[in-house]
């Protein structure tokens, strides 16, 4: 029987795929792939045939339960691959989701002090031109946006030596309406200021006190003189949110 037999309209398919679920419970821990492995035999089930999808929603909420602690240990790490391994998932079936968990692994470094690079092969960094000493360390596509009045949302402000409260961006979004576009480009954060480069233009503000930078779970704003610059992430992860807010507080000091 294969895990395709698992689930289905009848109350014992059911009530495996509620077993199944309460073997991962809410939090990972070392013995949950044997867990999960145990509730398949009591059930005389193999993991590598049913539809992708289902599998998938099993390996996503053992995912999800990392992902709600905010970080990612090795074990953790070493935890999710048995189970993606167990269930027969490709890599490429679950690319997202993996995206996601390269982010929280670099996420949780920067809660270490040990701070990302961008390499210098990176695609991103083709015709970055930076300032002696600058050290770019993280690199997101953006839209670019210019907004004259301010944002319905505040947005989480980044405080020159404040530190940064963990998902505190996730309940603000930038404006949807009301915005003019100007492009897309390349973000950098890097040991000295915020850069962007686009195709056509380029621009850069300095870390200090005055800097008004605002974070929110899909981009970031920028307080100017005279209006607003959105920065909005190409990315979807809120993963991405918190690596910038992160990333901010510990440079800007």
């Amino acid at each position: 029987m294969g895990i395709k037999d698992w689930f289905g309209g009848d109350k014992k398919k059911e009530a495996f795929r509620e077993q199944a679920k309460e073997a991962l419970g809410t939090k990972l821990t070392p013995g949950s792939a044997a867990s999960l492995a145990q509730v398949a035999r009591e059930h005389d089930m193999d993991p590598a045939d049913d539809k992708t999808q289902l599998r998938r929603d099993i390996y996503n909420q053992a995912v999800g339960s990392v992902k709600a602690q905010g970080k990612l240990s090795t074990g953790e790490a070493e935890e999710l691959a048995k189970i993606q391994k167990f269930l027969a998932l490709r890599d490429d079936q679950v690319e997202r989701t993996k995206m996601d968990l390269v982010k929280l692994r670099t996420l949780t470094e920067i809660r270490k002090g040990k701070l990302p690079t961008v390499p210098a092969n990176s695609a991103a960094m083709r015709g970055v031109q930076l300032v002696p000493g600058e050290v770019a360390h993280y690199a997101v596509q953006v839209e670019v946006l210019d907004r004259a009045s301010s944002a319905p949302q505040p947005g989480i402000p980044v405080k020159w030596a404040a530190p940064y409260a963990i998902h505190s961006a996730r309940a603000q979004s930038l404006p949807a309406d009301g915005n003019k576009e100007l492009g897309e480009g390349y973000l950098f954060i890097t040991n000295k200021r915020l850069f962007f480069k686009g195709e056509s233009r380029s621009a850069a503000v300095e870390y200090s006190p005055s800097a008004k930078f605002f974070v929110y779970r899909d981009g970031i704003r920028l307080e100017r003189n005279i209006g607003h610059t959105l920065l909005r992430f190409k990315s979807r992860s809120d993963e991405t949110a918190e690596i910038a807010g992160e990333l901010l507080s510990a440079l800007m000091r």
